[in-house]
């Protein structure tokens, strides 16, 4: 078995469990807010923010990330689409609990991180489904992508980017401890979304929210 393969069955019961978080489905009923959805990607943001500057300083890493990767400035311009900045809701603890883990795998286990990067683009796959039922819960007219390129971005090259992504993986010769250490990133890294993703909407956002600043 590949080693992506190897990382791909240890995610599998974790990636069953985040598509049956409140705030997944909610992507698809309809069932969840403008502010909500917001809230969400802020949350994402510091994550992607932390990732993409760690990643871009670690030399063994910068052969698997390109710039396509990088989602931060995708999502500073969704949240302008809804009137909302990157500081408009505070980061979570849940989130705050990954950025420090991020940390700590860049000094000890920098590795661990293309277990991270794994997961980040294959959920752009299911962007692929998740862009048209999302685009109707928040109001954008048909056709429109702004608010929603998180999303949609680079969609007809995602499929292609995601298997280059593990080829240079599997094609890579890792030792075993990088493996254990990939591996350790991509099934941790899923668990912390698990819990962000099932804490999202379990307070009101409105609570949460900071001073708003229209751009």
């Amino acid at each position: 078995m590949s080693v992506m393969n190897m990382v791909r069955a240890a995610i599998s019961e974790s990636h069953q469990q985040i598509e049956q978080t409140p705030f997944s489905i909610g992507m698809l009923d309809g069932s969840i807010s403008r502010s909500e959805y917001a809230n969400g990607l802020v949350q994402l943001w510091h994550i992607h923010d932390e990732l993409e500057s760690i990643v871009c300083q670690a030399n063994e890493l910068t052969h698997y990330f390109t710039s396509e990767m990088v989602r931060t400035n995708t999502i500073t311009r969704d949240l302008k689409a809804f009137g909302y900045k990157v500081f408009t809701f505070q980061p979570m603890n849940e989130t705050l609990a990954i950025v420090n883990q991020l940390r700590y795998w860049a000094t000890q286990k920098p590795f661990a991180l293309l277990g991270c990067i794994y997961i980040l683009e294959g959920s752009r796959m299911g962007s692929l489904v998740i862009a048209k039922p999302l685009s109707k819960t928040l109001g954008i007219e048909p056709g429109e992508t702004s608010g929603i390129e998180y999303h949609t971005e680079g969609a007809a090259q995602t499929p292609s980017r995601v298997r280059a992504f593990k080829e240079k993986v599997d094609g890579a010769n890792l030792d075993e401890a990088t493996i254990g250490d990939l591996t350790e990133g991509a099934v941790t890294f899923m668990e912390l979304l698990n819990t962000l993703y099932a804490a999202l909407l379990s307070q009101d956002t409105k609570l949460i929210e900071q001073q708003r600043k229209t751009a």
